[in-house]
């Protein structure tokens, strides 16, 4: 367990720390010369029968609470301090309202130097904490009055906190979650080189492991860890520990850093929270205010987004969005607090909806992602997005959104959702699919009856039509489930439905009768488009488009461009090349031997040739071939329709 302390200057937070374990958390010169906290302050006791307890003792001057933010970011338990001479300080009331902003509600309060009051100013300052901590998360809190320098109660509260401890570890259980190190100190050891030291909020840390620093970018290994000063061999979730990183110049890294797994760096300017305004502030909160966001341990200058004329009043929360100056690490879920633009006062604070507000969604989109990201539970959150997305959940979005392994997310699934797409997984619910398939063939009916001579509709232009939000390659994959079912034909990039025919009108058939006959009498020796045109006395391109089509139903199969070739026709060249082939011992012939057999042109054997391997049917291997036994592929629900490996 993580415990901060927190309270007005010269309260005896340090003075309690150090009586409870034995160490002095001031290390720096001018701590020890002026006698106050300026800067974190760290010590540990070990538990009796195991474990152990950390300690962050913050400073309490009002200078300091830059310092003291980065001290109870990650933390389990608050020590409140509070002097039973002075009672209550306005840095106590800065403190708590800190601490009830980061949602921080397990606490204990300390009521120091009670040697020093009459005895009836103790219950006085007790009774003056419980009605400050009224109507707060921290409502509830134990106070225990006690001596630090001659140990009264000091033995109350370390029960109080190796209870508080034992609970805060059976909440423990992030196994889903990505490493996710915050940094509050750099340093460099001679010898050992870079030295951070802070807290494992998620997952967790063993020396070889790479991580990356973010928002940099920059890759790191951990060399050793220390716990307490001594060698480690894993850090975990809620621990804090010492991280020797190799190749590194401590330069490189500051407080506010992140140390995180690799699939966890995804820096992001512009964040999505539930921003909660102090009841004590004068005037809301409005559009563009300029503030201080304090973020894990960074300090980041940003505007405050809303709409035109929205604001939010002192002790009313609502969404925004932040705008940072610079990027920043975070994940749905983390707390902020915000003070104003100067940093001297604490306006409020939030929680991470959504750390990547800058993915484009429209007004509506934006609005049902943030009601189904405020959830608490990741799994409920998926569930609202998969029941309402028009366009699929991206899970490797979701999963960073939350901070989740990517090989855990389809854990949290519900049942009637389906995944597609292998890297890029896309998750929908059936339902949803199931009304776009019913879309999918009505829609297509409508085109082929408005528009009979057309062999299909470009699938981009299906796509923009009935799916325009999902991603092209994920509605690839959901055209080709039905393919495979057996609704839709997709040839190229044309999609129909299944036994439509172009070529099924009057011009097309007097076209057909014509063309057909010569094809038939032609033989072996298909006659290029160019050919027939003249024989039929058509233009070209007229022609042209009219065999395409016609390709289709598969009656007649394309063996170029410019050449076409009715079925029986091709089937009687594919026979030629098995009986090629049969006519040498290991199987292979060349073109030429191919060409001999026909009768014809080198060129138009190896035209045939070309076309065959497309189909499967022969099987090019250097300059031979050999023939595979294959047969006229057959288009789903076209009849003779063929297809193309190509």
């Amino acid at each position: 367990m993580i415990v901060a302390t927190a309270g007005h200057i010269d309260h005896g937070k340090t003075t309690l720390v150090r009586a409870l374990t034995g160490i002095d958390t001031d290390r720096l010169p001018e701590e020890k010369a002026r006698g106050i906290s300026i800067d974190l302050g760290f010590a540990h006791w070990d538990i009796p029968g195991g474990g152990s307890i950390d300690f962050v003792d913050v400073p309490g001057h009002e200078r300091f609470i830059r310092n003291m933010l980065c001290g109870v970011y990650a933390i389990d338990h608050v020590l409140l301090v509070v002097a039973a001479d002075d009672g209550v300080m306005p840095q106590t009331r800065e403190h708590l309202a800190i601490v009830n902003l980061l949602g921080v509600d397990h606490g204990t309060v300390a009521i120091t130097k009670a040697d020093r009051v009459s005895p009836d100013r103790v219950p006085e300052v007790m009774d003056e904490v419980t009605r400050l901590l009224r109507g707060t998360g921290l409502e509830g809190w134990a106070l225990i009055p006690l001596s630090a320098a001659r140990g009264d109660g000091l033995e109350r509260l370390q029960q109080r906190l190796v209870e508080a401890a034992a609970a805060v570890q059976r909440d423990r259980g992030q196994d889903a979650l990505l490493t996710r190190y915050i940094v509050d100190r750099v340093f460099s050891v001679p010898g050992s080189g870079t030295v951070v030291t802070g807290t494992v909020i998620a997952g967790e840390i063993a020396p070889n492991d790479r991580l990356t620093i973010s928002p940099s970018g920059v890759e790191v290994r951990v060399r050793k860890l220390q716990r307490h000063g001594k060698a480690s061999t894993r850090a975990r979730s809620g621990e804090r520990c010492a991280i020797n990183l190799a190749n590194i110049e401590h330069t490189s890294l500051r407080r506010g850093d992140w140390l995180v797994a690799p699939d966890a760096h995804a820096p992001t300017d512009r964040i999505e929270a539930r921003i909660q305004v102090l009841p004590a502030e004068s005037g809301p909160l409005k559009h563009w205010t300029p503030v201080h966001v304090h973020i894990g341990s960074a300090d980041v200058p940003a505007r405050l987004a809303m709409r035109r004329g929205a604001s939010i009043a002192p002790g009313e929360s609502a969404l925004a969005q932040l705008r940072l100056d610079r990027p920043v690490c975070a994940a749905h879920g983390d707390r902020l607090i915000i003070r104003d633009q100067s940093a001297t006062r604490t306006l409020g604070g939030g929680i991470v909806v959504d750390p990547f507000a800058t993915v484009r969604r429209t007004p509506a989109e934006r609005s049902f992602t943030l009601a189904a990201l405020a959830r608490t539970e990741p799994g409920a959150s998926l569930a609202e997005l998969v029941a309402s997305s028009r366009r699929g959940v991206d899970l490797g979005w979701f999963a960073r959104v939350f901070n989740r392994r990517r090989d855990r997310i389809e854990e949290l699934l519900p049942p009637d959702a389906t995944v597609l797409g292998t890297v890029h997984r896309v998750a929908f619910s059936s339902q949803w699919l199931d009304s776009l398939q019913a879309r999918v063939l009505e829609w297509l009916a409508c085109f082929h009856r408005e528009n009979s001579s057309e062999t299909g509709v470009n699938a981009s232009v299906l796509q923009q039509e009935l799916a325009a939000g999902v991603d092209a390659a994920i509605f690839a994959v959901i055209l080709k489930r039905y393919v495979t079912e057996g609704r839709i034909v997709l040839q190229g990039s044309l999609v129909r439905l299944p036994g439509h025919d172009s070529t099924d009108n009057p011009r097309d058939v007097r076209l057909w009768q014509q063309v057909r006959p010569l094809l038939e009498d032609a033989g072996v020796d298909i006659p290029s488009v160019r050919e027939l045109a003249v024989r039929v006395n058509l233009p070209l391109q007229v022609l042209r488009d009219f065999l395409h089509r016609k390709s289709v139903t598969g009656e007649l199969i394309k063996v170029t461009p410019e050449r076409f070739a009715l079925r029986p026709t091709l089937t009687a060249l594919a026979a030629k090349a098995r009986d090629t082939a049969r006519s040498f011992p290991d199987g292979m012939f060349t073109a030429a031997q191919y060409r001999d057999h026909i009768g014809t042109g080198r060129t138009f054997a190896i035209e045939i040739l070309e076309c065959l391997d497309r189909l499967d049917i022969t099987h090019r291997e250097g300059n031979g071939r050999h023939y595979t036994g294959g047969d006229l592929p057959v288009l789903p629900g076209a009849g003779n329709d063929q297809g193309s490996k190509k």
